[in-house]
């Protein structure tokens, strides 16, 4: 059923990039130099109308106008493939390739457009279609190389979830800023997408967690990708970014599933807080931010997660602690094309640290630098070069050290973005990784990936 499905999608979303009317009543005249009767496809060559796919903002255009109706009644709707070709051309534990991809659904909601409701309300969902493999079991399990792969479950050949689902209001607040309150079941890799707008989550500049954010340390503090409960931030208007805000989220996944809210927060809660300054340096905007977590849940530094196969699972640990991490984190355009605020280029700088049990890893620090628009001829296009360490924790060492020896794992990445147009994007890019196995070689992953917006 799912297959014939995504057939059908793939059939629908052909004919609309071709702009040929599959439902007559939905077909209507356009004000171009063509003119035809509704419901006729207009009469152009082949020529033309590739031209016309090739210059558009999405691959299916505009729906032949129903896509605007759709944004002026207050619906909007996101489609984008994004594929992966990964190699572990050398070191791991095996040299071998693998092909994934995902298939994410947006879908936003504004209620005064759509239902007459009050301004700055909207819900928002977020739907995820995960196919093919990853190279992660080969790589090495906390070199997290391919963040897109990782929703809405990493590993499963097939799998098909709703990851987000909230309500948000927006509301004046003081000092030129905005409150935005968010309930409901939280998508992680958005919100983080929220505090930190560039960075994306692997579909748009680096493919690896490690370089992202600084995350493994907070693989043991937070339940999941996708959890149950809410934020409420204040956003500064002239930045349009995040500036103070509270998080208080379940502690049980529910990324591919609905269980009960009451039951997400039966053992805990997760509690977060941050504070972002910024600045000006000669016009040019940078920040300092300070964001500190944890969990009133007792857990073990093996205990199972969702996203990240931890080692030692089958062996009992009789100590359970309450998690917490600290981290901070230092921005800074560096460079910015005169005229063209979108060309620039930018340093972020990264690291967190937290207690050696229950944690399995304890701190981490990176760094990256992008480039976005470098050459005048490219403005679209995207590259970066980050690096990272990853220090785990003595106490998980030694707990798994009967099983299998480990270390602290670093790496580094470099990627460019290549905007073919602006709903293609291709993206080589290269990871070279100290992985947390001693046993295994220094891991070479070369890789590709194609985005498309529909």
């Amino acid at each position: 059923m799912k297959r014939l499905v995504s057939i059908l999608a793939i059939v629908f979303l052909y004919f609309l990039a071709l702009d040929v009317p599959l439902f007559s009543s939905l077909a209507r005249a356009q004000t171009d130099t063509h003119t035809h009767k509704v419901g006729t496809a207009p009469d152009r060559s082949a020529g033309e109308v590739l031209k016309d796919i090739w210059n558009r903002d999405k691959f299916t255009g505009d729906w032949r106008g129903l896509r605007t109706d759709l944004a002026d009644h207050g619906i909007d709707i996101g489609l984008r493939l994004s594929n992966y070709w990964q190699w572990v051309a050398d070191g791991g534990s095996k040299r071998t390739g693998r092909y994934g991809g995902t298939m994410d659904y947006r879908l936003n909601i504004d209620g005064k457009k759509l239902f007459g409701l009050w301004e700055g309300l909207s819900l928002n969902m977020h739907a995820r279609s995960r196919f093919g493999y990853d190279v992660n079991k080969y790589a090495g399990a906390f070199s997290l190389q391919n963040t897109g792969l990782l929703m809405p479950s990493p590993g499963s050949y097939h799998q098909t979830d709703v990851t987000g689902l909230q309500i948000t209001q927006y509301l004046p607040f003081f000092y030129g800023r905005l409150a935005n309150i968010t309930l409901g079941k939280i998508d992680v890799l958005d919100t983080v997408t929220m505090f930190f707008p560039s960075v994306g989550y692997g579909q748009e500049g680096f493919w690896n967690v490690n370089g992202l954010v600084t995350a493994l340390p907070w693989f043991g503090a937070v339940a999941g990708l996708s959890l149950y409960g809410g934020y409420a931030v204040t956003v500064n208007q002239k930045y349009m970014a995040p500036e103070t805000g509270i998080l208080a989220l379940g502690t049980r996944n529910v990324s591919t599933s609905w269980a009960s809210i009451s039951s997400s927060f039966k053992d805990g809660v997760w509690l977060a807080a941050f504070h972002r300054f910024y600045w000006d340096l000669k016009d040019k905007m940078g920040y300092f931010m300070v964001f500190a977590g944890g969990s009133t849940r007792d857990q073990a530094s093996n205990e199972p997660r969702n996203s990240i196969e931890i080692p030692g699972q089958d062996i009992e640990h009789t100590s359970t602690k309450q998690p917490w991490d600290i981290a901070a984190y230092l921005y800074q355009v560096f460079w910015q094309a005169e005229g063209n605020p979108n060309r620039k280029a930018t340093l972020l700088i990264g690291g967190t640290g937290g207690p050696d049990d229950p944690q399995f890893a304890q701190w981490h620090l990176f760094g990256a630098v992008e480039a976005y628009g470098l050459m005048a001829s490219r403005p679209d296009d995207r590259m970066g070069v980050s690096g990272w360490y990853n220090g785990l924790s003595g106490n998980f060492k030694d707990l798994v050290s009967p099983l299998i020896d480990l270390r602290d794992a670093w790496g580094v990445e470099l990627y460019y973005n290549f905007a073919i147009n602006k709903w293609l994007h291709l993206t080589p890019d290269l990871q070279l990784l100290r992985n947390e196995r001693k046993d295994d070689d220094f891991v070479v992953i070369p890789g590709i990936r194609l985005v498309m917006d529909f």
